[in-house]
């Protein structure tokens, strides 16, 4: 009662409910001890209070009232003889047979108490690991909805862009054969290169998604793509690339949305030094063992402010603010290397901010 009483109208606090459970529990074994003590065939009523406890409490705390319950269950064995009115069955009590019964009940609700434990504490870990797997997949499914809003914004863009871009080829060939400044040629003809070739990479990406198709690449390969990638997009960032020679003949299977999603992470890292005035970026790549299997492990650390615990567990789950180079990109980079077999995490070091990558080898020496 009192415990109701608690929960409905003054706290769900753990620590008011527990002290309130324990009440309960005494006043219980009070009652019980007035009427019959041991012998009484609703003591087992008590064990409801165990279940409510791990209903309502953490662990710790459902912990003690188990204790308290059963220390009230052997209190059973002695209490009816200090109570007014019940020393005349302290005789009847205290003989062999009784005695032997009352261990017997006593050893039967720990038992039952202890199952009871170990059975509640089981389907509430399972109910909070159900819940947050439920959890993890609405936010997963939220994320992929606004992904594709995303993919089909860029896919009208992309188309809407190619037009103009063949315009602009055919003035280009024009402008060739104008007699004006050699350099403003080659200038305009590398900017325009420079956009064909993206919309070419987009378009191939594209159609290996279709496709579902992948290729294999070599770590040579990856660091190559990704560097022409880096000189379109951040030709003023400083990288530093670490492999060792060994290590550049291993094999990755992927589309070629692999590069992008990889860019986009160390474009966003060039982005959150740039608040301290540091484009340089260190890029290392590696191979190691997780759970026996080879993995390709691509640390990227900037310079930046670094990340809040709040920022680890939200950045490339869902949409946030991009103040430290930290926005769409992340989660797009999430989203096409989770589908790749990869995992990404981000965590705060004393340089700044360091972005691993884990992704699946296919073959290595």
């Amino acid at each position: 009662m009192l415990t109701l009483l608690t929960y409905k109208f003054i706290t769900h606090k753990a620590w008011p409910l527990c002290l309130a459970l324990c009440l309960d529990i005494v006043l219980g074994n009070l009652w019980v001890a007035f009427n019959g003590g041991i012998s009484n065939p609703f003591t087992s009523l008590l064990l409801i209070f165990i279940v409510v406890a791990f209903l309502l409490l953490p662990p710790t705390f459902a912990l003690i009232v188990v204790l308290t319950s059963i220390l009230g269950q052997v209190a059973q064995i002695g209490l009816p003889s200090v109570l007014p009115g019940q020393q005349s069955h302290t005789a009847h009590a205290l003989s062999d047979e009784m005695l032997k019964h009352a261990m017997g009940m006593v050893s039967g609700f720990v038992i039952a108490a202890a199952i009871i434990s170990l059975s509640m504490y089981y389907l509430k870990r399972q109910w909070f690991q159900s819940e947050k797997a439920l959890q993890n997949a609405r936010e997963r499914q939220l994320r992929d909805e606004q992904l594709l809003t995303i993919g089909a914004a860029a896919a009208q863009l992309t188309h809407d862009v190619a037009t103009p871009v063949q315009s602009l080829r055919l003035l280009n060939e024009e402008l060739q054969e104008c007699d004006i400044e050699l350099s403003l040629k080659r200038e305009f003809s590398e900017h325009l290169g420079k956009v064909e070739a993206s919309l070419e990479q987009w378009r191939d990406a594209a159609e290996d998604v279709r496709t579902r198709r992948q290729h294999n690449y070599t770590v040579g390969e990856i660091i190559t793509q990704l560097r022409q990638l880096l000189r379109i997009a951040r030709p003023d960032a400083q990288v530093n690339w670490q492999c060792p020679e060994r290590f550049k003949t291993v094999i990755i299977s992927a589309d070629r949305t692999l590069f992008p999603a990889i860019a986009n992470l160390v474009i966003n890292a060039i982005s959150a030094g740039e608040r301290s005035h540091q484009l340089a970026v260190s890029v290392q790549l590696n191979l190691t063992l997780v759970n026996a299997d080879p993995k390709l492990t691509i640390h990227i650390l900037d310079n930046g402010d670094g990340l809040s615990q709040a920022q680890q567990r939200k950045i490339g789950k869902s949409m946030t603010l991009s103040e430290n180079g930290m926005g769409i990109g992340a989660v797009i980079s999430h989203a096409t290397l989770e589908r790749l077999g990869g995992q990404v995490s981000w965590q705060s070091t004393p340089e700044g901010t360091l972005t691993l990558l884990l992704l699946p080898v296919t073959a290595y020496e």
